[in-house]
């Protein structure tokens, strides 16, 4: 073998050992392309299982604002019934008062006494001790413990509508925090620089989503 032919082989070694070289430089570039790949396919998983969570969550806060908002309706329909007995009771309180007072300017005109019994009610008025007296056939449909009562009814509910609102305003600002919040995506990993130099074989190319 001749010392051109000899140097031509050298060339051609050389040659042979840089490309085997890239070659190596180049799969382990694709290597960790792959592990980017990866990556970004687990980051992509989490954002969707977190998107689900989050409609789930909007779907619920949702049917319990429609539950709120029929509970109030149904308290508010309620509430108004209960006022229209309250009013009944007022006409009834009225009517009886006036009864009682032209009673009494009766009594005074024929100078009757009216004596009065002492008794644990000295505190109440005459329409509220003429609707405690049951055997009074001209006494109002209620008594004045029901009276009472309904009173009481009508507070606890007034209260109730009040705190159901305030319950509904709730649920609508935690579903509106909801729609507006954009979940915080975990840093996409930069694929690595590779140190290789180019060479005569086509760069692959790597086209993320």
């Amino acid at each position: 073998m001749s010392e051109r032919e000899r140097q031509v082989m050298k060339k051609l070694k050389e040659v042979v050992d840089k490309q085997r070289d890239e070659i190596r430089a180049k799969d382990r570039e694709l290597g960790l392309k792959n592990e980017d790949v990866e990556a970004l396919q687990q980051q992509q998983n989490r954002l969707m299982k977190i998107n689900h969570d989050l409609r789930h969550r909007i779907t619920v806060v949702e049917a319990q604002g429609k539950a709120l908002i029929e509970q109030k309706v149904e308290l508010e329909a309620y509430l108004q019934t209960k006022e229209q007995e309250m009013g009944s009771l007022r006409a009834e309180l009225g009517k009886l008062r006036e009864k009682l007072q032209g009673e009494d300017r009766q009594a005074s005109q024929n100078g009757e006494e009216v004596k009065a019994e002492p008794n644990n009610d000295d505190c109440l008025s005459e329409s509220e001790k003429m609707a405690m007296d049951l055997k009074d056939p001209n006494r109002p449909r209620f008594t004045l413990q029901e009276l009472r009562d309904v009173l009481h009814e009508r507070n606890e509910l007034k209260s109730r509508v009040f705190l159901l609102q305030e319950e509904l305003l709730y649920y609508k600002s935690e579903e509106m925090e909801e729609e507006t919040r954009s979940p915080q995506p975990t840093p996409i990993i930069q694929p690595k620089p590779s140190t290789q130099p180019e060479s005569g074989i086509k760069r692959l190319d790597f086209l993320t989503v």
